[in-house]
């Protein structure tokens, strides 16, 4: 018997006018906004910040290295979004601790209290996870399937863009004001969008308790998850090579190869590069929102890679700043759709949906690690070249893989016809 999670969700009528439904998927790329200027601040405009007070460039790398731990860990800790309150006040909570957090350690800037700025953001960022997990939570429950898509177009965009907003609006601020209003700048900025969530009807959750059989139900859907061919097949595409953008940050150490400056790389891959990522995850609004989104996210990756194959061209400034872009812009799309493919893995009966996006978020790190790895062993044996080869090789090989079994299931789903010698239409076989 077939799996009725398998078949293709039904659209109903109504969503031709679904901007006139709130949420609206836009509403998505705003409510990610705390978390994407914190990511911007952490990781372009604190540096410079640090450097200027006198902190030295290897402490800056430490910090650095401390504040990705967060990110890494987070599905330890938000699967309490999903109980006792609800995700749209996990989320102002969360972006409220955190802006304060920001507030308090932008004016301590410096080598003095350098220990304490990294325990405030270390802070601010763990926190910051329930503001991800929420808007997971919130895609998933609040849109129909149709709009889910769109909604992460937008999450992403938002994601990105506020990176840049956050980077651009201190580095103005810094050469005007003290750290003190720009700790109070950034707090404003990161809590004001987080006060849309509270415009969103959202239920009460239906879990009552902190963890008395939650562990027994996660386990339950996790069946249910292998159980669907569908879902089974989107979990192992977030687990894959493909989409995984893992030449994103090793492109600034590939700039002196191609004969570019530091300040091209400061614009290139700062400033015009979260504009360009921000732009690319608003791609994915040109995909409808009935498109499989296995074969969406694996033909993201096939655009991704060509990238790639733009920067194996001659060494020259042209060709990095082309492929660069190229690359960034595919990127934002790639992240777009894997956000659109794990809602698509939630699906309709997870109950515990914010844990889950928190759980496949932290999953699909772990392909983009071992391809960074990966790609430094190439660079290391084969240069540029076999760094670049090795990036684009794992996103063809995926799209190869989906774009046969999509052809071969097609191809079985059409009946063979007998042409008749005579007059009349074919018959079909039996």
């Amino acid at each position: 018997m077939a799996n009725p999670l398998d078949q293709p969700r039904p659209q109903p009528t109504s969503e031709l006018f679904a901007v006139r439904v709130w949420p609206a998927p836009w509403a998505f790329g705003v409510l990610i906004l705390p978390l994407g200027m914190f990511i911007g601040f952490i990781w372009t405009a604190l540096p410079f910040l640090l450097t200027k007070s006198g902190v030295a460039v290897e402490d800056i790398s430490r910090m650095a290295a401390i504040l990705q731990i967060p990110p890494m860990l987070m599905f330890l800790w938000t699967p309490v979004v999903d109980v006792k309150l609800r995700r749209r006040t996990w989320l102002v909570l969360a972006a409220a601790t955190s802006a304060t957090c920001v507030c308090l350690a932008c004016p301590l800037v410096g080598p003095s209290h350098f220990n304490l700025i990294i325990v405030l953001l270390f802070f601010s960022g763990a926190v910051l996870a329930l503001v991800f997990a929420s808007n997971g939570g919130l895609m998933a429950t609040t849109l129909s399937a149709f709009r889910q898509a769109k909604a992460a177009a937008w999450n992403q965009a938002g994601n990105f863009g506020g990176g840049v907003l956050g980077a651009a609006l201190v580095l103005w601020l810094a050469q005007r004001v003290s750290l003190s209003v720009i700790g109070l700048a950034m707090a404003g900025l990161m809590l004001l969008p987080a006060l849309l969530a509270l415009t969103i009807s959202e239920p009460p959750p239906a879990t009552s308790h902190w963890f008395r059989g939650r562990f027994g139900e996660i386990g339950r859907e996790c069946l249910a998850v292998m159980r669907s061919p569908r879902r089974k097949w989107g979990v192992l595409l977030l687990v894959g090579p493909g989409c995984t953008c893992a030449a994103q940050p090793l492109l600034p150490a590939l700039a002196s190869h191609y004969g570019v400056e530091a300040s091209g790389v400061l614009w290139i891959n700062g400033i015009a590069g979260g504009i360009v990522l921000a732009a690319g995850s608003l791609l994915g609004l040109l995909i409808p929102g009935d498109w499989d989104r296995r074969l969406t996210y694996a033909g993201a990756g096939f655009a991704n890679a060509l990238g790639a194959i733009i920067l194996l061209a001659p060494n020259r400034p042209f060709f990095y700043l082309a492929g660069t872009l190229v690359y960034l812009l595919t990127a934002g799309f790639c992240n777009a759709r894997a956000v659109a493919l794990m809602l698509d893995v939630l699906g309709p009966d997870i109950s515990d949906v914010s844990t889950w996006y928190g759980a496949l978020t932290a999953i699909s790190q772990i392909p983009i690690a071992s391809m960074i790895w990966l790609e430094g062993r190439m660079f290391h044996h084969f240069g540029v070249h076999g760094l670049l080869w090795t990036d684009a090789a794992g996103n063809l090989f995926v799209f190869g893989v989906v774009a046969t079994a999509f052809l071969s299931r097609k191809l079985r789903q059409v009946p063979p016809v007998i042409a008749s010698t005579t007059a009349g239409p074919a018959v079909p076989t039996e």
